[in-house]
């Protein structure tokens, strides 16, 4: 688009939007001075041709090229002025101030930041015209979540459940995550059978936790506690702190030779694990590095004579575990013995290996328990022996080139289930000198399997359970179905190499295709909750359920797989309590729960455990949840919307809330398997009196999906006026292993395909005005949005990708996870068989014809590219060259490229999740939508609605042509 004279001053608005390209005069120069600026008389319309006439030269001005008009965008002229404003500044123009003013003035309404700007010599303020939209944004990204929570039950009978929760709330001016505990008491009168009511702590003052703190883990009595900080010089990894009652009673600082940072990721690890006496911590740390350079340029240490400063060089690469790891050493088990006050490194572990998930085995005997200098009580036996998890540095043997490498690179593990994962069982003892005694070597258990994950014992330590992403391993997916596994244990016996060897038993197997909608679709967890027992044998557990994340119950004796997991929270939608819920804690007979929803944030549920824990299994008995009120009871009067956390949000973001609505959509497939329809998930708001301007919002993957949670930015959305629409497109987790395996070799076109299903479902329903769609996605989400934009131009009025897949042929080289690459393209079983370091020429051709720069040269609508400079999953390239691509086509051949904008977040990866960045990425999307898609009061006047068609290349040709 040419744009306009940067000289052109005090231009009429309606001059300025008649006129998007111009053929500018000799006179209208960037160094013409300032009293010679020129002015446009009132343009003369001529059959609908826009002239105007310069009033020093006369020269007339028509348009100098056919003007540009996207089909699916409206004439309008707010939208046409706007883009020339927001044309010239990302293009990197030197476009005056007064110009975009003018332009902007028309678009929003709203220049007084830029006005403000002008006048101090400043660089305009984009986006502008936001203030209302980045005060609703704000108030959303400010709302708490709870992130952990720990129940403990005091052993006097009637004594009150004592309740910390861990909150977590956005510091979008720290851009930090502030953390803070919660402590209530539970009276023994919530536990009265057949109440309904919400429970009313007796709940303490919010304490904010240190941001040096990294790990804070309770004992099994909860007596004591672990906390552990960063280390406050660069010599020290970490402090370890043992708080007993009002004291801490002991404060170790680790050196970093010992080991580095700890490791609390939620993969490699997840807090810390406590012997039964109480007299040992088990936790996980990266090891420190084997080498270093020397002192060049002098000695390390002047000590007390003068001389040369020296330093040291950066030394040999090491290679991490690609995303989130960058520069992080490979994990391994430590041990904090309390007794000795020394912290030891798990020996005889196997290399090559990341080793992490310390879990101690239970105890011999109760008479073993030893009364130690540290604790006053204890909970069983001593030491009895270590299970650990460890990551093979290669690939899976379901890759079998890849993995037949004599030095095999390491592939990303983050959100990557089908890594192989081995169980091993380390041989722990304390002797009679008091110092911990280590085996020689760790026995591999369940060697038949591939993922061991999570392993947790029963509370009478006879079986041993664990998860099993070993569909994801052979398939090469991503993510998959789990299983369930139960293994023997004999804390009596010394076991003996014929029981670690033994094959374990199924109890929850693959499910591929559900019996019904709300039927149980099969696992999908990689954790068992800590203290999720409820009875001997019945294990809750936290599982995708469809549209929703659920608490199952499941029979763990042996025998149980004969009875499938029962749902204990609402899994058919629509129900009461419908939402995102997720098992915290079990004590004292109580079972605690938070649940989340599209219009609930942070709340957090009671329920007693029946007399009877594995009638929950058999369906006879169910859970009665009651709310637990942990924000400012009512009668206090603070916050003006009622008791609970609820109650102190924001009237804003209550109100908000209140009139938010969200329901499923049954889509039937058009292509493939068509036999199960798969599910929309829809935000909107309940007060439309029509259809609603859409964003489609396809999640990444492919093989996650959209749950109804809590999304800060979809809540916004949906107070703005937009209905959001999430497909979880055949290939997502949480509806069987089928659908989910139908996917990979189709990628970018059924998953395509079902998410125009989707928008035409919705269409048809009456919730969108086709005419005011947009479509908005990260990483896989990305992919589709791009595809989406170029298979589809005339359905969607403007795009926003974040860290989008575009280019598979060229990531495919610099991703940390190749063989996603070959097995999304090319099939499970194909990609397997050929994913090599090198791809071959017939493996790039697939995967370019795959990736949706191939119909860049399609795509009409404007685009906006969010990208981190440091994701290693998605690099930086993949979005720049599709940039590019769409920026310098060849506007002969196919026209002018739609405009585009992009921002590159520095300092984030692939996630894109700092709070900062979290904001200013969906202030730009409100941004990109408020300028291109159209007004959200109204249904659009611009265009007639119609159902989304498929366009094909040559249509699309025939429309740019246009």
């Amino acid at each position: 688009m040419t744009l306009i004279s940067p000289t052109l001053r005090n231009v009429c608005n309606k001059s300025l939007r008649r006129l998007p390209s111009l053929r500018i005069c000799g006179h209208l120069s960037h160094a013409s001075a300032a009293a010679s600026h020129h002015r446009f008389t009132k343009p003369i319309l001529i059959a609908g041709a826009p002239k105007a006439t310069c009033t020093l030269c006369s020269e007339r001005f028509t348009p100098s090229i056919p003007r540009y008009r996207n089909p699916r965008r409206p004439a309008a002229i707010a939208m046409t002025t706007t883009v020339i404003a927001a044309t010239a500044i990302n293009a990197g123009t030197d476009a005056d101030v007064d110009t975009i003013t003018a332009a902007l003035t028309a678009g929003s309404g709203d220049t007084a930041s830029l006005s403000a700007s002008a006048s101090k010599g400043l660089p305009a303020e984009v986006p502008p015209g936001m203030s209302e939209e980045a005060a609703l944004l704000s108030a959303f990204s400010e709302v708490p979540a709870v992130s952990r929570v720990f129940v403990r039950a005091a052993a006097a009978p009637g004594a009150p459940v004592t309740v910390t929760a861990t909150l977590q709330q956005r510091n979008l001016p720290g851009n930090s995550q502030r953390r803070y505990n919660i402590t209530a008491a539970l009276p023994a009168a919530s536990r009265t059978t057949g109440e309904t009511g919400p429970v009313h702590a007796l709940v303490g003052l919010p304490q904010e936790l240190h941001a040096d703190i990294q790990i804070v883990s309770v004992s099994p009595s909860g007596r004591q506690q672990l906390v552990v900080l960063k280390g406050p010089n660069d010599s020290t990894s970490a402090l370890l702190q043992i708080w007993r009652g009002a004291r801490m009673i002991m404060e170790l600082a680790v050196p970093k030779t010992l080991h580095g940072p700890l490791v609390n990721d939620g993969y490699f690890a997840s807090g810390a694990a406590w012997t039964a006496d109480e007299s040992a911590v088990a936790y996980t740390a990266e090891t420190p590095a084997p080498e270093r350079t020397p002192a060049w340029s002098g000695p390390e240490s002047l000590k007390d004579a003068a001389g040369p400063r020296s330093w040291r060089g950066v030394g040999a690469a090491v290679e991490d575990w690609g995303e989130l790891n960058t520069g992080k050493r490979p994990p391994a088990p430590y041990i904090l013995d309390l007794e000795r006050r020394e912290v030891l490194k798990v020996p005889g572990l196997p290399a090559e290996n990341s080793v992490g998930q310390p879990t101690w085995c239970p105890p011999q005997s109760a008479s073993s328990a030893t009364d130690t200098t540290t604790t006053s009580t204890t909970t069983g036996g001593g030491p009895n022996g270590l299970l650990v998890v460890a990551w093979p540095h290669s690939a899976p043997p379901s890759f079998p080139r890849l993995a037949a490498s004599i030095n095999p690179r390491k592939l990303g593990v983050v959100f990557c289930y089908n890594r192989s994962a081995r169980l091993y069982h380390v041989s722990v003892r304390r002797g009679a000198d008091g110092t911990l005694q280590f085996g020689s070597s760790a026995s591999r258990l369940a060697p038949s399997l591939e993922s061991c994950l999570s392993p947790t014992f029963s509370p009478g330590g006879e079986a041993l359970l664990f998860v099993s992403h070993s569909e994801a391993v052979a398939t090469g997916t991503h993510g998959g179905t789990a299983r369930l596994y139960r293994l023997d244990w004999f804390p009596e016996d010394d076991l003996p190499l014929a029981r670690l060897e033994a094959d374990p038993q199924l109890l929850v197997d693959v499910v591929e295709r559900p019996t019904g909608h709300s039927a149980f679709p099969g696992l999908y967890t990689a954790n068992i909750p800590d203290d999720g027992f409820v009875g001997p044998s019945t294990l809750l557990v936290n599982t995708q359920w469809g549209a929703v994340s659920a608490i199952a119950a499941v029979d763990t004796s042996p025998g149980g797989e004969s009875r499938a997991p029962a749902a204990l929270t609402p899994v058919e939608p629509g129900a009461t309590l419908y939402g995102n819920w997720s098992l915290v804690g079990v004590a004292g007979g109580l079972v605690l729960a938070s649940r989340v929803a599209p219009d609930t944030p942070a709340e957090l549920y009671v329920a007693e455990v029946p007399a009877d824990p594995s009638s929950l299994v058999a369906g006879t008995s169910s859970l009665t949840w009651r709310p637990l009120e942990l924000g400012c009871p009512p009668a206090y009067g603070i916050g003006g919307g009622g008791g609970g956390l609820r109650g102190e949000l924001p009237a804003v973001v209550r109100d908000a809330l209140d009139k938010l609505e969200f329901r499923v959509l049954r889509v039937p497939p058009r292509t493939g398997d068509t036999s199960t329809p798969f599910d929309c998930l829809v935000w909107m708001p309940k007060d439309r009196t029509g259809p609603l301007p859409a964003v489609l919002s396809p999640h990444g993957g492919p093989h996650t999906a959209v749950t109804f949670g809590w999304y800060p930015s979809f809540a916004a959305l949906t107070a703005l006026g937009y209905a959001v629409l999430c497909p979880n497109f055949r290939g997502s987790t949480g509806y069987g292993q089928a659908a989910l395996s139908s996917l990979p070799g189709r990628i970018g076109q059924q998953d395509v395909d079902d998410c125009i299903a989707a928008l035409e479902a919705a269409v048809e329903a009456g919730i969108v005005d086709p005419a005011r769609v947009s479509v908005v996605g990260g990483s896989h989400g990305g992919f589709l949005t791009a595809h989406l934009l170029g298979q589809h131009p005339r359905a969607f009025r403007c795009g926003v990708m974040r860290n989008p897949v575009t280019n598979i042929s060229a990531m495919v080289a610099a991703t940390d996870i190749p063989d996603w690459c070959y097995v999304e393209v090319l099939g499970s079983e194909e990609g397997r068989r050929r994913a090599s370091v090198v791809p071959n020429p017939a493996d790039l051709a697939a995967m370019f014809a795959a990736s949706p720069v191939s119909y860049v040269d399609a795509v009409t609508a404007p685009v906006f590219l969010m990208l981190g400079s440091r994701d290693r999953r998605v690099p930086l390239l993949d979005g720049l060259q599709y940039l590019a691509a769409l920026r310098g086509r060849d506007a002969t051949a196919v026209g002018p490229p739609p405009p585009s904008r992009l921002i590159v977040f520095p300092e984030d990866g692939h996630g894109l999740d700092k709070p900062q960045t979290e904001f200013e990425q969906w202030i730009n999307v409100m941004w990109w939508l408020k300028t291109y898609a159209g007004p959200t009061d109204t249904k659009s006047d611009f265009l007639p609605s119609q159902t989304p068609a498929v366009v094909t290349d040559a249509a699309a040709e025939a429309t740019l042509a246009e």
